[in-house]
Parts: C-alpha cells; sequence; structure tokens
C-alpha cells in the first residue's frame, strides 16, 4: 500500500499573492501523493475554485454562500462533477491539464486567492489543512502580477492612490495577507501553516519538511527528497534589489525589517 492512501490532512488548500511560488509548492505535495485537479490552467491552478470564488460573473445573483460554494468545490474535487457546477467548458478555454478526481484519496486545491477565504474552508472542511506561500515582500511589491489588488483592492481599503504608489499598494497587500495568516496560525496552530518560498528554493527539503511538521504530517526524508527534486530558483528572485525603494512609506520598510526581510 502507498503512503497516497494514508495522507493526513485529507485535503491540502494552497494560497498566497499571486506570482508567490504556489506552482512549485503544489508539485512537491503533488509528488507526496495529493491528487491536484481536476482542471487546472497553465499556472496549475484550480479552475474550480477560481470560478466558483474569483471569477463569479457566471453565476446566479446573490451568488450561493461560501459554506454552499465549498461544497460544490468539494463534490468537484472528490468526483469530477457537481450537478450545481456548470462544465468548465463552457465557461473558459485556458483549462490545459485534466488529472482524475481524488475518489477518496487526500486531495489538493491549489489557488492563489485561496487565502482570502481560509478561514471559512477550514471551519466548513474539519479534514483539511491551508498552507501560506510568501514570497519576498519587494519582490511581490514590484512584480506585474496585480490582480489580486485590482481584485479585492477596494474591499481591503487599499489603492495605489491610497497606499503612495502601485508597489506601496502592492505591498499593503502583501502585509494585510501576511498578518492576517499570522493571526490564522495562533488561533488555529497545526491546521494551517506558512512556507517561506525565499527558504524553500534555498532548502526545498528542510522547508518543505518544517511545513508539514506544523501540520502533523510525518513524511519520510526519502519522500522529501522526491518531492523537492525540480525545485529551482527563478530569475525575478531579488528583482527589488534594481529598484528605488523611495516608492514605500517609512512605515512599510519598517515593517519588512521588523519581519526580517530587510
Amino acid at each position: 500500500m502507498t503512503e497516497t492512501f494514508q495522507l493526513e490532512p485529507h485535503a491540502m488548500v494552497i494560497g498566497a499573492l499571486g506570482g508567490s511560488g504556489t506552482r512549485a509548492v503544489a508539485e512537491a505535495f503533488e509528488r507526496l501523493g495529493y491528487v491536484h485537479g481536476p482542471a487546472l490552467n497553465r499556472s496549475r491552478d484550480c479552475l474550480d475554485f477560481t470560478y466558483l470564488f474569483v471569477r463569479t460573473d457566471w453565476m446566479a445573483s446573490p451568488l450561493p454562500s461560501i459554506n454552499h460554494r465549498l461544497g460544490i468545490l468539494r463534490g468537484v474535487a472528490e468526483t469530477g462533477h457537481h450537478p450545481e457546477a456548470a462544465p468548465l467548458d463552457r465557461l473558459t478555454d485556458v483549462v490545459t491539464e485534466r488529472n482524475s478526481a481524488a475518489e477518496g484519496r487526500a486531495f489538493l486545491v491549489k489557488e492563489p486567492n485561496s487565502h482570502m477565504f481560509a478561514d471559512e474552508i477550514l471551519a466548513a472542511w474539519p479534514d483539511a489543512a491551508f498552507l501560506f506561500v510568501h514570497r519576498h515582500p519587494l519582490d511581490m511589491a514590484f512584480s506585474s502580477n496585480t490582480n489580486q489588488l485590482k481584485r479585492w483592492g477596494e474591499a481591503l481599503g487599499i489603492s495605489a492612490e491610497r497606499s503612495g504608489s502601485l508597489p506601496a499598494a502592492q505591498l499593503d497587500v502583501w502585509i494585510h495577507a501576511r498578518q492576517a495568516q499570522t493571526a490564522r496560525e495562533r488561533r488555529l496552530g497545526g491546521r494551517t501553516a506558512s512556507l517561506d518560498y525565499e527558504r524553500f528554493i534555498e532548502a526545498p527539503v528542510a522547508t518543505l519538511r518544517r511545513a508539514c511538521q506544523a501540520l502533523g504530517m510525518k513524511i519520510t526524508n526519502a519522500r522529501l527528497e522526491e518531492a523537492c527534486r525540480n525545485v529551482t530558483i527563478p530569475d525575478s528572485r531579488g528583482r527589488w534589489r534594481e529598484q528605488d525603494l523611495s516608492c514605500f512609506r517609512e512605515d512599510q520598510l519598517a515593517y519588512c525589517r521588523d519581519d526580517g526581510w530587510l
């Protein structure tokens, strides 16, 4: 019998700001035995989550409750379909990969925006864990991926105008997400953890081991080494060092210093 059927937690949800390296982390968990699917895009995001929680314009208004949508998502992940979820072929042409449904096996939902719903996910799915991946805040601030700022900024009270610049607004989103996850770990230790992407690309096995241990997972070194065998260092690492940091407020830079990034 393989370890696939013994994985706990049974559901693993991975979120972050866009561009934080969730694809590499999710692929490591997939190698550990989690079923990753069933419909993925080029970034290997779970498109069922995307269309239930992010791109909801295809759904009738008012939107079903978050718990109701989580029930639909779970049905799709476990069986490949749900009577209340329209086939993705009708919604998008960005499906690049289709995998088999979990069918009783431990499953993985990787979608960066999931961090916005992590509390609700953990409350609705008692057998789930949430892993928050975070990358260097200033690398994220200068990222061209501003989708989450555009999507959630208004709800968070964050904009380029309020923050002082677009990079500063990106950094405010990063700080908000990081603080929310820190509070979540204080409340729900053992069911949620963070993974430092900077450390992951430098020491993938040790970093993945720490994350797994924080979630109560016991994984052999051999499996961890196999899970991390394709981890590489991206070219975008350290791009903030070539930028003018005067676009940030002093309170933001102070936070980054206190958090150990500067």
